[in-house]
């Protein structure tokens, strides 16, 4: 039994040796959670603008064209839960953060799920990995990167072969969307738009309360401080827009309004801006790296105007 349990264990360290070493390596590749985390620990102190939501502002936002020293914090499918999070992280050390920005799109209001839950749910072990967040259950499934086969793979991939563009700017932008790689055929026959509005179409309003009083919190958030939260619906083709649910839309427009009022925010609506052609477009719902300076550029002018009232 003594010669079975050591040959046992000659025969798993070495397995075990290679995981961790894999799993150290996987951690090394480049990853936005990573890069935004060490940027906001060294820079939260001088910071004046940050970009908070998911993919409408990681993609559509870029800081640079922003007055000040602007920081774009959006990730893909980032949720209320986790922008609460990362604006409170930093919370002690901010001097001069004097705005927000903060993305109202179709389904905010609406969102049925946690991230936890949802099928994007790899990318909680991000925040748990890179971002020092404690807001999922302490299992290897949100702490490790072996723990999921299909993006330590991807991962595995770019360690070995690594890529140029690791997917984000030194503002924290999201780089990948970009007008050469538009797939074109989605676009033209109009199932990329089709697939996204059944995606964010409610299935019912039942969590509208929950995501009000995240809402409310993080205004509360910056009105204590006297940073001024700025609400942005960025633009969409008509692809989308044109297929979106009446009813939805209006009750989105309806709580937006009742917020703004409330906590006396700003609320600048793209939706359906005309000044927004295909090539602005990564797909119906998210603008390409052309769209994105465009559009920063016209939100950045606007954004003053409108503190200037």
């Amino acid at each position: 039994m003594k010669k079975f349990l050591i040959y046992g264990a000659l025969f798993v360290l070495p397995l075990i040796v290679a995981l961790v070493s894999l799993e150290c390596l996987l951690r090394q590749v480049p990853n936005p959670y990573k890069y935004k985390y060490e940027w906001m620990q060294k820079n939260t102190e001088d910071v004046e603008v940050l970009v908070l939501g998911s993919s409408h502002t990681f993609y559509g936002i870029r800081p640079e064209f922003l007055d000040g020293k602007a920081f774009n914090l959006a990730n893909g499918s980032q949720g209320m839960k986790e922008d609460l999070f990362l604006l409170k992280y930093w919370a002690d050390r901010y001097k001069k953060l004097k705005t927000v920005i903060y993305p109202i799109s179709f389904s905010t209001w609406f969102v049925g799920r946690e991230l936890e839950d949802d099928i994007e749910s790899y990318r909680c072990r991000y925040y748990t990995i890179y971002m020092d967040c404690n807001l999922y259950p302490n299992l290897p499934y949100y702490n490790f990167e072996l723990a999921d086969y299909r993006t330590a793979k991807d991962k595995t991939t770019k360690l070995f072969s690594p890529e140029e563009d690791p997917g984000y700017d030194e503002y924290g932008w999201g780089t990948t969307y970009k007008l050469s790689k538009k797939k074109t055929d989605k676009w033209n026959d109009g199932t990329e738009a089709e697939a996204a509005v059944h995606r964010h179409t409610a299935k019912s309003w039942d969590h509208i309360d929950l995501h009000y009083a995240q809402m409310k919190e993080l205004a509360g958030f910056c009105k204590s401080r006297n940073i001024q939260l700025i609400l942005v619906t960025t633009p969409c083709w008509h692809s989308y827009y044109d297929h979106l649910d009446q009813k939805q839309l209006a009750k989105m427009y309806e709580l937006t309004d009742q917020f703004r009022k409330e906590f006396g925010v700003i609320y600048l609506n793209y939706l359906k801006d005309p000044r927004f052609e295909a090539d602005d477009f990564f797909d119906s719902n998210h603008l390409s790296d052309i769209g994105a300076s465009k559009f920063t550029k016209i939100l950045n002018k606007n954004i003053n105007e409108a503190i200037r009232k």
